[in-house]
């Protein structure tokens, strides 16, 4: 049985058994429905078509379902293979393992160490100085464990993969201890930068609806995670007496780490309520967006043959990008 990773344009069809990650029914111009189905294995993605629609398709083929596809066709549209499909199985939990496979072995997972690297961003957070940036910090990552170990970063367009939320934050955390050598002479709050880089997008633990990434919660379409997570520190500043000072003000640690949740997306046109206003949230929007874009650049390039372009990327300003290094 093949993996995703081992298709090509040589093949001319084949069996595999994978995952539905997302499914969209669309209209052709004869009025007919077909489906087009997002497909994954630990190796990769792969989209696919369905040109003849049933009632019982529709039923069938849903998010999160395994499905054993026999004779798909293999084809290349402007550079990206794509399957054609027709004959299909779904398979339980309990199929899978008739096929020698596991559950584990239809997600992508952040090709890190999760465990090892989270011990060493507690370890960072320990040794912070400010008591309420370490303590909000600590509480709310504690309080979302499971979820900010677990959960892809996005459900598209970034790290949307197994642990992609917490391989991205600590990506940024990373870059910006790498660059404080650097920006010595700067007059950077850098345990702000730490901490404001792994809460920037904490409130993807309930934006999202689940670790498959499938969807998107209520709340995260009607809110979004800026402002969820921005309310969730809020919460947890409430609960470990952090929210005002000894003079009864409003704590001023937790208005700049909020400012850097809040603007993290650097421009009201991209989501942000607020522009960065100090010299930390322009730092993290930059780091943000470069990791984004890294991350999907190399994602679509893994997809195309050696001397070929990617189809454009409307994440990144709608650019095709040529792939010259295997």
């Amino acid at each position: 049985m093949r993996k995703i990773n081992e298709l090509n344009n040589t093949i001319s069809s084949t069996d595999l058994v994978v995952r539905i990650e997302k499914v969209i029914i669309s209209t052709a111009t004869n009025g007919s429905s077909y489906i087009i189905l997002n497909l994954s294995d630990k190796t990769g993605r792969i989209e696919a078509r369905k040109w003849t629609v049933t009632e019982e398709d529709k039923q069938l083929l849903q998010p999160n379902a395994f499905v054993l596809f026999k004779n798909a066709a293999v084809n290349e549209f402007r550079g990206v293979l794509q399957l054609k499909v027709s004959d299909y199985s779904v398979l339980s939990e309990n199929d899978l393992n008739s096929y020698g496979l596991d559950v584990k072995d239809f997600f992508i997972e952040a090709p890190i160490n999760i465990e090892k690297n989270y011990g060493e961003l507690m370890s960072i957070l320990e040794s912070l100085t400010n008591q309420t940036y370490k303590e909000l910090t600590i509480g709310l990552i504690k309080k979302y464990e499971k979820e900010f170990l677990t959960y892809p970063a996005a459900m598209s367009i970034h790290h949307n993969v197994k642990g992609g939320l917490f391989w991205h934050s600590f990506t940024l955390v990373k870059n910006a201890l790498a660059l404080k050598p650097s920006y010595a002479y700067a007059s950077i709050d850098w345990e702000l930068l730490i901490c404001g880089a792994i809460l920037h997008d904490i409130g993807k633990v309930i934006e999202i609806i689940d670790p498959t990434g499938t969807d998107y919660s209520l709340q995260g379409k009607i809110i979004g995670h800026i402002s969820i997570g921005n309310t969730e520190l809020n919460k947890i500043a409430e609960e470990l007496n952090l929210y005002k000072d000894e003079q009864g003000n409003i704590n001023e640690s937790l208005t700049l780490l909020q400012h850097m949740i809040i603007a993290s997306h650097g421009k009201k046109e991209y989501g942000s309520p607020t522009e960065p206003v100090i010299i930390e949230a322009i730092m993290l929007s930059m780091f943000d967006d470069l990791d984004a874009k890294v991350f999907k650049i190399n994602d679509e390039l893994n997809k195309v043959e050696l001397k070929t372009w990617t189809p454009r990327i409307i994440s990144v300003d709608g650019k095709m990008f040529y792939k010259h290094k295997k």
